[in-house]
Order: structure tokens, then C-alpha cells, then sequence
């Protein structure tokens, strides 16, 4: 028996076959074209990622079918936020909005007002901000007001696989609509929605599933176009961080996860919703009967190196390949788009401080890849203070593969960083697959590296931590500024002097 665990991520989507024993069977990727406008919209073509999720569902399922291992079910880890309108029969009739798009911000600010943050965030366990799903459905133009339903990746590909538009829990909370506690669409949140979008109701949206419970068979046209039997079992996954909690070998006061991925993200869990939490900043939600996870992270984990690279005209792993051995007298905040928690401030901006005529390439790469370090020694400095404990800290996706870069985000952290396998979504995804046909996920778990201590020198030790101070009164004597950078006028139009 093997299952596929499928990855819906911003900038591609893979899908891998795992034996029952934790073997890859079949693996594939396919990248996706993330569309920016320059007026803060940052979309997806749905039908992109349609044809890209078949494409590598099928070849992973080819891999495993040869190996003599066929796929029996198949789940999902899925990207947060991301939403899009669809018509009568479930097709996407609009460019999909994913989490850094900025259109829903005076959404936000609306439901703000009605509710108040403290109310929306007890409902939902989110903090109030512009990113979640719901406030891109309320900002919608025509296509998105007339639309005959909404959709996330995942129940959007559900629905298309198998007729039946079901969306697990963890994502279903970050559409801003969730009621956690109960498990149910809000009928409070929907009503202070409809005050300025009457077009959002609760018929037009999927229906909230546990984690590991079967959404239904794949039909046959989709069997065919994913190359896997008739009536195989599709299954809730999971929002990707929650997936990569589980994949990475994430346990309630034991371990936590950080995810280096588009945008980095730690996941804390527990057996139950924590309490006083509601103006952090921090996102709880429920997996499953068993498990609550609560994240913090930046916006901009993955975007800010491939920002970096992209300036330098150079690949990614050639400028974070090569980072200065000594900590570079250099801050940077990483807040290209907006900060992430505990701030939530989408009109933060990013900024380097410390530049001179010697800053080096080396020197600004680990400046970059420290800030990561030390927006973490800041959430997890928070969660303890509010009583989350952060257990033994192990590190997935790509980024946990660089050692020196690992080892520049521990320092910055002062924690210890354990690495493990890029694919913890997929494998959390794979579990939760597992579960709902009834089998035994553990041995699909990730085996962890050797950990990445925070480091042993007296000096750099005290180095960082001037340098975690000044992070934080970096962001303080900066912020004021940050408003009037995202007012900037449009250029004058030069008039005809003929």
C-alpha cells in the first residue's frame, strides 16, 4: 500500500508516494507563476495549479504503480488563505488570491468595527488582518460579488476529484471564518460580513471536515487524469504548517516545528485551545480531537532570500551558499511583505541597517538569514510569556538543508535548531491519508538530524544579544516611518507642450 501527499504550496506543488513503512515510492514537482500587478495583488492562475496538481499526482503515481506499490489514498497539506470564486459547476472564474495580497485590508478594518479584534480573534483564533480569506471575498470586483461559491486549494481540488467540496479545519480557520470551537462556519462572522458583502453566505462556502476523515472516492474522469484507481479514498489534509508539525515528528510538550518555506513559520501544539491568546497576534486552531496547533512567523521567510538573489541576478543557494563566518555589524528586518506576528502590521517595511562602502554580498546574505533567528527569539520569548510552552525544535524545508545558513538562525535564535527532510508536508499530508483508511502513520515519521546548537562562543553569545535588542528598537524607531512609504504619489503625467 503507498498513499500520495500532496503539497499545495505559493510557489509550486509536489506530490510524493510513501510506502506504508515510510519509503518514497514516486515523487514530483511542478512550480507555480506567482502574478503581482504592483497594487498589492499577488494571484494565482487556477487553473495553473489544476493542471500542475494532476500532473504531479500522476507522475508520483506512475513511480509507485512500477514500484508495485498502488496508491490507495491520497491527502492534503495546503497553502493558507489562498481563495477563489467558482461558478454553478465548481470552475474558478477569477485569478486565485493568495495569503500576501493585500486587497482585504479595509475589509479587515471593517469587520474590525462592527466586531472589534478581541471578538473576532475569540471566534476564530485568528488575529484580525486583511490576509485571510474572507476579507478577499469581501473586497471582491464583479467576479468575485457574483461568484456562486468560494474555494481553497485543497476543497477546490476535492470538489473537482471527487464532487464533494469539503474543507478541512485547519483551513477552513484561515479563512477568517471559522468558528474554532465549534467546527462550523460563523454565523456571527457571516452576518457583520454581509453588512458590506451580502454575496458571502454560508451555502456558497465547503463544509468544515476533521483532519484524516475520507471526503469521498475520485471519480472516474478524475482517476483517469490522476492515474490512480476509481473510488480511491480522497482525504482531509491539513493546512501546510500544521502538516509540517506532524510530518516533521511535531508533539504536543514535547516538540515543535519550524517551517523555512515562502514564509517561515513556528507551530507550537497542544491537547486543547490555549487561553489568552487573543491579542498577541498568535493563530490557533484545531486539527483534529487530539491536537490544536498554534503559529507565529514572518511574511516574508523564503520571499525575502529570493528577493535578495533575485537583485543580485544570481540563484538562491549561490548567494546563501556563501555566507560571512564572523556576524556581520548589520540588521535587517525582513518585512517585505508586512510583519508577520506578533506585529501583523501589513504596512511594516522591510529595511537594512548598518550598510558601508565595505558591506559585503556574504556579510548582507547571513544579515538576511539572521533576521529569521531573530524574529523567532521574539515569538518564542512571547509564547512563553503567555504560558505556550516551545519544546525541542526541529527545523524542515529547504532551508534546514544549509548548514551555515542553519547554524547563522540559531545563533540569532539562541535555541538549538534540529534539522529534518524537506518534505514534512507531504509527509504530514501522507499521515493523515493513512489515518482515514484506517492504517498506522508513525512509520512515516521524519528522522531527525543532529542539532544545531545556538553556538559556543562567549563573545558572539553577548554579540546577538545586543543585536536581538536592536532588532526590536530597530522595528520601534522605523515603524512611524512605514504609512507614508505606502502612500507614495503616482508620477506626474508630463503635459503637452506642442
Amino acid at each position: 500500500m503507498s498513499v500520495i501527499g500532496l503539497d499545495l504550496g505559493t510557489s509550486g506543488v509536489r506530490a510524493v508516494a510513501f510506502a506504508a513503512e515510510g519509503d518514497v515510492r514516486g515523487a514530483s514537482s511542478a512550480a507555480l507563476t506567482l502574478l503581482r500587478d504592483g497594487t498589492g495583488r499577488v494571484e494565482l492562475e487556477a487553473g495553473e495549479i489544476i493542471t500542475a496538481a494532476e500532473d504531479v499526482v500522476r507522475r508520483a503515481a506512475q513511480q509507485a504503480a512500477e514500484a508495485g506499490d498502488p496508491v490507495q489514498a491520497i491527502g492534503f497539506s495546503v497553502l493558507g488563505e489562498a481563495v477563489v470564486p467558482i461558478d454553478e459547476v465548481g470552475a474558478p472564474v477569477a485569478r486565485m488570491a493568495v495569503s500576501m495580497d493585500t486587497r482585504g485590508t479595509a475589509a479587515a478594518a471593517a469587520i474590525g468595527e462592527i466586531l472589534g479584534e478581541g471578538r473576532f480573534t475569540a471566534i476564530t483564533g485568528q488575529p484580525l488582518h486583511g490576509m485571510f480569506s474572507l476579507f478577499k471575498i469581501m473586497a471582491g470586483d464583479a467576479a468575485w460579488a457574483g461568484g456562486d461559491g468560494y474555494r481553497c486549494v485543497g476543497d477546490l481540488l476535492a470538489e473537482r476529484w471527487s464532487g464533494v467540496a469539503a474543507i478541512d479545519l485547519g483551513q477552513a480557520a484561515r479563512t477568517g471564518i471559522l468558528d474554532v470551537d465549534s467546527g462550523e462556519w460563523s454565523t456571527e462572522i457571516l452576518r457583520a460580513a454581509a453588512v458590506s458583502a451580502p454575496w458571502v453566505r454560508a451555502e456558497s462556502l465547503p463544509v468544515p471536515v476533521t483532519s484524516g476523515s475520507v471526503i469521498g472516492p475520485v471519480n472516474e474522469s478524475a482517476a483517469a487524469a490522476l492515474g490512480i484507481a476509481t473510488g480511491t479514498p480522497l482525504v482531509a489534509g491539513t493546512h501546510d504548517q500544521a502538516a509540517a508539525f506532524l510530518g516533521a515528528g511535531g508533539e504536543p510538550g514535547v516538540r515543535s516545528v519550524i517551517a523555512l518555506g515562502s514564509s517561515d513559520c513556528l507551530t507550537v501544539g497542544s491537547r486543547g485551545r490555549p487561553q489568552g491568546l487573543g491579542a498577541t497576534g498568535f493563530a490557533s486552531y484545531r486539527v483534529d480531537d487530539e491536537l490544536w496547533v498554534t503559529l507565529a512567523g514572518t511574511a516574508a521567510g523564503g520571499w525575502a532570500l529570493e528577493w535578495l538573489a533575485g537583485l543580485l541576478k544570481r540563484e538562491v543557494a549561490d548567494v546563501f551558499g556563501a555566507l560571512a563566518d564572523a556576524p556581520p555589524a548589520l540588521l535587517v528586518l525582513p518585512y517585505l511583505a508586512g510583519s508577520g506576528t506578533l506585529d501583523n502590521d501589513p504596512s511594516a517595511r522591510g529595511t537594512i541597517h548598518g550598510l558601508t562602502l565595505d558591506t559585503t554580498v556574504p556579510e548582507l546574505a547571513r544579515a538576511v538569514v539572521e533576521a529569521a533567528g531573530f524574529e523567532f527569539h521574539k515569538i518564542i520569548a512571547a509564547l512563553r510569556a503567555h504560558g505556550v510552552e516551545v519544546s525541542d525544535l526541529h527545523v524542515t524545508g529547504a532551508g534546514a538543508e544549509n548548514a551555515d545558513a542553519l547554524a547563522a538562525r540559531a545563533a540569532a535564535a539562541g535555541a538549538s535548531l534540529t534539522p529534518v527532510g524537506r518534505d514534512a508536508s507531504a509527509r504530514g499530508a501522507a499521515m493523515l491519508a493513512v489515518r482515514g483508511i484506517g492504517g498506522d502513520p508513525a512509520p512515516l515519521l521524519l528522522e531527525p538530524g543532529h542539532a544545531t546548537p545556538p553556538g559556543s562562543d562567549d563573545a558572539d553569545a553577548d554579540w546577538y544579544a545586543d543585536q536581538r535588542a536592536a532588532y526590536v528598537a530597530l522595528y520601534e524607531a522605523t515603524r512611524s516611518l512605514a504609512p507614508h512609504l505606502t502612500t507614495r504619489p503616482q508620477p506626474h503625467q508630463k503635459e503637452n507642450m506642442t
